[in-house]
């Protein structure tokens, strides 16, 4: 048996990530910056009785908007 008979082993292909790591995080920081100002609108115009106010609609998006890019961060993480 010759040298050019054994080939090396080959180590699994691994899963390219979808985004640069300093992507993800900086898609984490921006949904807690917007996740705790929105909530707090949210929870602040509720207990103030303007729940129809068309500021708390906004609110609302902008919490879930942050819920969003927390939640879209951590699965690209994972890969």
């Amino acid at each position: 048996m010759s040298n050019s008979d054994i080939t090396p082993p080959t180590d699994p292909p691994r899963q390219e990530s979808r985004l640069p790591p300093g992507c993800a995080i900086f898609m984490l920081i921006v949904g807690v910056l917007l996740l705790i100002p929105g909530a707090l609108c949210v929870v602040l115009g509720v207990t103030l009785g303007g729940s129809n106010d068309p500021i708390t609609g906004l609110a609302v998006l902008v919490t879930l908007g942050g819920l969003g890019l927390i939640v879209f961060a951590r699965a690209q993480r994972r890969g």
